[in-house]
């Protein structure tokens, strides 16, 4: 009896303790339908592209049951509702297949934030915390390198600083302005098991970036341009990238903030 009550003790702490992490936040993703969400290239009602539904994982699922090599589009997923300031929790995996044209590179898909401008083109004006299969430590130039927390951003007028040293991003770096940076940070989980990810965003303030639990990459001073003026990026939509590699996201949650 003792060892039972000891149990539902611990098993009661545990609940609890996961109840509090996940306090505020609502689910942008139901696990059964895409609503709320449209492609970039649907053709109309009820097409999503390559985005389809798992019912038994819960998740959405980039080519699901598409040939292995064979020719596929690319694609985006992109969120009806703006947001500005807020933390978003997903959970992704790579399933194992490639399409074609990149059939032997490593896998690539990507969580785009702030989204706005024309959103029907691939790749919408954003900011993009790479997902990628490539390994933190792996900075040799000729690998085609994908790294899950690495920074990309989308579009010529669109501009943030972060801290680098020697071309990748390093908390203890000096702050310069950057369109796309790597981070040796953040190890990714073998293929098939999921990763947890997370960007808590501050309007055009900050976005800090994580990946399984750890910090990976933060920036700063998010600008635009609005009529040829230096302007703040301080919304927009979500989107999701589906890039020639078969994944899958679930447990997609949001909690905004004031």
């Amino acid at each position: 009896m003792k060892n039972l009550i000891s149990f539902l003790a611990v098993s009661c702490v545990v609940s609890f303790g996961a109840l509090c992490a996940e306090e505020g936040f609502t689910p942008i993703f139901d696990g059964k339908t895409l609503e709320g969400w449209k492609s970039a290239k649907s053709k109309g009602e009820g097409d999503w592209g390559p985005f389809r539904i798992d019912e038994k994982e819960g998740a959405i699922h980039v080519y699901q049951g598409e040939e292995e090599g064979s020719k596929q589009g690319n694609d985006c997923l992109v969120s009806d509702k703006e947001y500005s300031r807020y933390v978003l929790r997903l959970e992704y995996k790579w399933v194992g297949k490639r399409f074609a044209p990149r059939t032997d590179w490593d896998r690539d898909a990507g969580l785009l934030f702030h989204v706005h401008g024309d959103l029907k083109k691939v790749w919408p004006l954003s900011m993009e915390m790479q997902i990628g299969e490539t390994p933190g430590d792996s900075d040799n130039p000729m690998n085609r390198r994908f790294h899950t927390g690495d920074l990309f951003v989308l579009g010529k007028d669109l501009r943030c600083k972060t801290t680098k040293t020697d071309d990748f991003y390093d908390p203890e770096g000096d702050l310069v302005e950057s369109r796309s940076c790597p981070t040796k940070l953040g190890v990714e989980k073998p293929m098939g098991e999921w990763n947890e990810m997370e960007i808590e965003v501050d309007g055009a303030e900050k976005a800090t970036f994580k990946l399984n639990g750890e910090v990976v990459f933060v920036i700063q001073d998010l600008t635009q341009k609005i009529d040829g003026k230096k302007a703040p990026l301080d919304k927009g939509r979500i989107a999701l990238q589906a890039e020639w590699a078969e994944l899958m996201y679930r447990n997609i949650r949001i909690k905004e903030m004031e």
